[in-house]
C-alpha cells in the first residue's frame, strides 16, 4: 500500500546525507524542509510550528536544540516523529570537549528530544550501543540502525590510473585536529616524502596554521571541493586514512572505499563496522604504526576492490532507500 504524505525535515545543515534522504522521500511525499538556525531565532521557529502542524511525519536529523524543540511540537499535535542520529549528538569525550552529551543545555535538549520520538535512527550498531549505554532509559526496541546510502557508480575507478596519493577528509578545528586525527595524518607524512599527502575539508578556525606549521611539503590542503572534484581525487588516490578517535559512522571512508582506495583507520567508534576485514588497522595516535600501514596499503591493491565490494554490499543507496520509506510508512500507518 503506498501512503502520500507531507513530511517535515528540519535540520541544523543541510548536509549530502540530508540531501539524499530528502531526495528519497520526494519521490513518494510532499516534502517540506525547515533549516533551524538556533533556539532564538523567533521567525524560524514560528515556521517549524506550521510548517510541522501541516505534516503528518516529522523527520529531524540529528538531536540538539532543533529536535527538542521540534519534537515537542509534534508530540503536542499527536504527529510522529522520527530523529536520524549522526554520532557526536549522542557522545561526551572529555579529552576533545566533543559531544552533545558532555553539558548542559545540550544534553537536556537530546535526551528530552529522544524521549519524544517515536523512533530513533542510528546510523551504526557503533553509535545504537553509544546511545543505549549513554541514555539507560532508553528502550532498545525505540532505535534502529539505518546506514548511510552511496551510488555506488559514482564513484567507480574504472579506467582512471590510481597515483601515490593518500588522502583523508573533514573539516578542519580544534577538535577534529585529534578527533579525526589529522595530526597524525600530517606528521605521518614525513616519512613518506615520494608520497602526495592531500586533505580535503574546510578550515572552521584557525586550526589550518598548526597543521600548516608541521606539515612537510608532500601535504597538500584542498579545502571543500564539491563533489564532482572530490570524487575525481577519490578515484585517482590508492589510500584512503581516518586515524580517528571517534567516528558515528565515516561517510568519507565508504566514498573513499567505492572508488577502491585501501581504508587506513583505527578500531575507533564505527570504523571496524565498516571497513571490516577490507582495510589495515592502526592504534590511535601511533605514527610509527600508521606509516607501516600506508606502505602495507600501496602494495596491497586488491584491498581497494575488496573494499568497494564490501561498500556496494553493505551501504547501498536503494537498500535506504527502501529502509527509510518503510520507516516513514510504518509510523503513518499507527496513527
Amino acid at each position: 500500500m503506498q501512503v502520500l504524505a507531507k513530511v517535515c525535515v528540519v535540520y541544523r545543515e543541510r548536509s549530502t546525507w540530508v540531501a539524499k534522504d530528502v531526495e528519497i522521500l520526494r519521490k513518494k511525499h510532499d516534502i517540506e524542509e525547515v533549516y533551524f538556525t538556533h533556539i532564538g531565532d523567533l521567525k524560524r521557529i514560528i515556521k517549524l510550528y506550521e510548517c510541522i502542524h501541516d505534516s503528518d511525519l516529522v523527520l529531524t536529523w540529528f538531536a540538539n536544540d532543533h529536535s527538542f524543540i521540534a519534537s515537542r511540537f509534534a508530540k503536542l499535535m499527536s504527529k510522529p516523529v522520527i530523529i536520524a542520529l549522526g554520532g557526536g549528538d549522542v557522545t561526551a569525550i572529555k579529552s576533545l570537549n566533543y559531544g552533545n552529551l558532555l553539558r548542559y543545555p545540550w544534553k537536556f535538549f537530546v535526551t528530552k528530544s529522544i524521549d519524544c520520538a517515536d523512533l530513533i535512527l542510528a546510523p551504526s550498531f557503533f553509535t545504537k550501543n553509544e546511545t543505549l549505554t549513554r541514555l539507560k532509559k532508553l528502550s532498545p526496541n525505540k532505535v534502529s540502525v539505518l546506514y548511510h546510502g552511496f551510488d555506488e557508480n559514482k564513484y567507480a575507478p574504472h579506467n582512471c590510473k590510481k597515483e601515490d596519493i593518500v588522502l583523508t577528509i573533514g573539516f578542519i578545528n580544534r577538535t577534529t585536529i585529534f578527533r579525526k586525527g589529522l595530526i597524525y595524518f600530517v606528521r605521518v607524512a614525513k616519512f613518506l616524502p615520494d608520497v602526495r599527502f592531500i586533505v580535503i575539508g574546510k578550515p572552521q578556525d584557525d586550526t589550518i596554521n598548526t597543521l600548516k606549521s608541521i606539515a612537510p611539503p608532500n601535504v597538500e590542503f584542498v579545502g571543500f571541493l564539491p563533489e564532482e572534484s572530490l570524487i575525481k581525487i577519490l578515484k585517482r588516490s590508492k589510500v584512503y586514512v581516518q586515524a580517528s578517535l571517534h567516528e558515528g559512522f565515516g561517510c568519507a571512508v565508504v566514498e573513499a572505499m567505492l572508488a577502491e582506495n585501501v581504508p587506513v583507520v583505527t578500531r575507533r567508534g564505527a570504523l571496524p563496522e565498516v571497513v571490516g576485514s577490507s582495510g589495515i588497522y592502526v592504534p590511535y595516535g601511533d605514527i610509527q604504526a600508521l606509516e607501516k600501514a600506508i606502505r602495507c596499503a600501496f602494495e596491497r591493491p586488491e584491498l581497494g576492490k575488496k573494499a568497494r565490494n564490501r561498500a556496494i554490499k553493505l551501504f547501498n543507496l536503494n537498500r535506504r532507500k527502501k529502509n527509510l520509506l518503510n520507516v516513514i510508512e510504518l509510523l503513518l500507518n499507527r496513527r
